[in-house]
C-alpha cells in the first residue's frame, strides 16, 4: 500500500491577513470613500492660523465639511474659502477661519491663533460656503506639501499594492514550497 500525503496550503484569507487587510483599507474608506458618500468634501489644513483654541485646527489636519447655504452659517462656524483680493475675486489658497460676526450679509472672520480680525469681509448672503463638520488631526501632513492632490492618489495605489501583494504572496509561497528540492517539499511515502 502506498500513501502519498497532499500537502495543503495555509488559507489565503487568515485571520492575521484580514486584519493586516482593515488595517491598511481602513483609512483608505475613512478618508476616501466614506466622505464622498457622506457629501464631504476634504479640505488638508495648511496654515496654523487655527491652532490657538483648545478645540483647534492644526496644521496638517484633515478638516471634512459640508457645503451650506451662506443663510445657515452662525458666528462660531469654521469655514473654508479663499480670501478675496482687494479687486472683489479670490486669490490664493484656500484658508480655514472661524466666523467671528456676521452683519447686514458681511462675516467678519478670525483665525483662533490671531489677536486681530482678518483684513477681509465675505459677502454671506447669497452664496454657500464650506462649513467644517469634522477634522482629523495629523493625517494630512502627507497631502499638504508638494504631493498636495497627488497625495489622496498615492494612498489609493499603495492600498492597491498592498492587496494585491496580500492575495499574490501566499499564492507565490505554496507555489514555491511545492517545487522539488525545496526544504518545505514532501515527496510520498512507499
Amino acid at each position: 500500500m502506498e500513501i502519498i500525503p497532499v500537502p495543503h496550503p495555509a488559507p489565503t484569507f487568515s485571520r492575521g491577513r484580514v486584519i493586516g487587510a482593515l488595517l491598511v483599507i481602513g483609512p483608505v474608506i475613512v478618508l476616501v470613500f466614506l466622505p464622498t458618500v457622506l457629501g464631504l468634501h476634504r479640505y488638508v489644513v495648511a496654515d496654523r492660523a487655527m491652532e490657538g483654541s483648545a478645540d483647534g485646527i492644526h496644521r496638517g489636519s484633515v478638516a471634512l465639511t459640508r457645503k451650506v447655504p451662506a443663510t445657515d452659517l452662525t458666528v462660531g462656524d469654521v469655514i473654508v474659502f479663499r480670501p478675496p483680493d482687494a479687486a472683489g475675486g479670490s486669490s490664493g489658497d484656500s484658508v480655514t477661519r472661524r466666523i467671528v460676526a456676521i452683519q447686514d450679509g458681511v462675516a467678519r472672520t478670525r483665525g483662533d491663533n490671531k489677536d486681530g480680525d482678518d483684513p477681509w469681509r465675505l459677502d454671506v448672503s447669497a452664496s454657500t460656503y464650506p462649513r467644517v463638520e469634522f477634522v482629523i488631526p495629523w493625517i494630512g501632513y502627507p497631502f499638504s506639501g508638494e504631493a498636495g492632490q497627488g497625495g489622496w492618489f498615492l494612498l489609493v495605489a499603495m492600498t492597491a499594492l498592498a492587496l494585491v501583494l496580500a492575495v499574490v504572496a501566499p499564492r507565490w509561497r505554496v507555489r514555491q514550497r511545492q517545487r522539488p528540492g525545496h526544504p518545505g517539499h514532501r515527496a510520498g511515502v512507499r
